[in-house]
């Protein structure tokens, strides 16, 4: 064996532990997706009220990224990744258990702000392990991974809801948690402690991040284009119920879109060698998201007609997220986590603010979706192009 491959492996190896650490936070949604129909049923709610499991978790996850971020910066990697595997493993029993909404929502909420230190950790650590030339790669090849069990969750979560009910989910998640850390633990090096200068209080370090253009930007962009993806997983189940699918039918649908946002991730390296990779990813996610708008308007409805535009959506969320998060852990020396997290925490928020406001236009339909689809690609857009200018 080669010096060479020797690294190679070894950092292979990282990857996928700290893989295995991130994927939890978006797991979560993705499993429960598709079994939401059925948790409305059993729970005996509106379908916008069943959409609050996925909206209170997103918002849950950016205040998450918040508190994860500076602390990272601060006491070091480990202590906070423990503490959230916790929280994680607490919440998916909860959720399990839920009697009622309001249970539910509490219990999601708190898994969700353990999934956010998940994924504030392995984004720092891979900064903290490679170079800033390679780290760039290491990032598409961390969000490729991450995003292939989240592709499979909706497949998962329905064929769970199929054969057991929608709380087979959270526990099934709780356990995943416990196992990845088991596995994953042993395997991360032990990353850089915060120095002492990281004492210093937080505002002024959102001060300097606030003042940054390019921070804003990428923000931003970061935000309408989770937001375009969130709102057709929070939404489409019930379309695709109403076309006639089952849940586990419905899962394949959103493995279909997964599969294309990884298949973005694997274009990152040739589009930044070429072009401007944040920009190219948008434009695929305002194409997708104005074909389903003009599919919409004449009429055409249906799961092809659902699903085809958005597998563009996926794309180019698969070549931005990486990008626009390599941009980040070098915006403002020093500050990898806490601009990280503060830009995860707005995606997030952002996300759930959307799902939330959408679910007020209750019933879903196609052409609805479409309209919201169409105003939260254009606000990535307008990050796309403001960085540039």
């Amino acid at each position: 064996m080669t010096a060479q491959t020797e690294p190679a492996r070894s950092g292979n190896a990282v990857i996928l532990a700290l893989a295995a650490i991130a994927a939890l936070g978006s797991m979560a949604i993705h499993m429960l997706v598709p079994a939401l129909p059925q948790l409305a049923r059993d729970l005996r709610l509106e379908a916008g009220d069943a959409q609050l499991a996925v909206s209170v978790y997103l918002a849950g996850l950016g205040a998450g990224q918040l508190l994860a971020g500076p602390a990272v910066d601060r006491i070091g990697r480990r202590p906070v990744l423990l503490a959230g595997i916790a929280a994680y493993v607490l919440g998916a029993l909860g959720s399990a258990l839920a009697p009622a909404l309001p249970w539910l929502l509490a219990a999601r909420l708190l898994q969700a702000l353990g999934g956010a230190a998940g994924v504030v950790t392995a984004r720092v650590m891979v900064g903290d392990l490679f170079g800033r030339e390679e780290q760039a790669r290491r990032q598409a090849t961390l969000m490729m991974v991450v995003l292939i069990s989240p592709s499979v969750a909706p497949v998962v979560g329905g064929l769970l809801a199929d054969l057991g009910g929608w709380r087979l989910i959270p526990g099934m998640l709780g356990v995943s948690a416990l196992a990845a850390l088991a596995i994953a633990l042993p395997m991360l090096p032990a990353t850089r402690a915060a120095p002492p200068a990281s004492a210093r209080p937080f505002m002024p370090d959102l001060l300097r991040l606030l003042r940054n253009r390019q921070f804003l930007a990428v923000t931003l962009t970061l935000a309408g284009g989770s937001s375009t993806l969130y709102l057709f997983l929070s939404s489409a189940a019930f379309l695709l119920h109403d076309f006639g699918l089952s849940e586990s039918q419905s899962g394949l649908c959103f493995l279909v879109v997964a599969a294309t946002s990884i298949a973005g991730t694997r274009l990152v390296g040739p589009l930044g060698r070429r072009t401007d990779a944040v920009l190219a990813g948008v434009g695929l996610i305002l194409s997708g998201a104005t074909i389903e708008l003009a599919l919409a308007l004449v009429g055409v409805t249906g799961p092809a007609a659902l699903i085809a535009p958005m597998m563009l959506v996926g794309l180019g969320a698969g070549v931005v997220g990486p990008s626009a998060i390599s941009i980040l852990l070098y915006v403002e020396e020093g500050l990898a986590g806490t601009a990280t997290s503060i830009a995860g925490a707005t995606q997030m928020l952002a996300s759930g603010v959307a799902t939330v406001a959408f679910a007020q236009f209750a019933p879903v339909s196609p052409l609805r979706l479409a309209i919201a689809l169409a105003i939260a690609a254009s606000g990535a857009f307008a990050g796309a192009i403001a960085r540039r200018s």
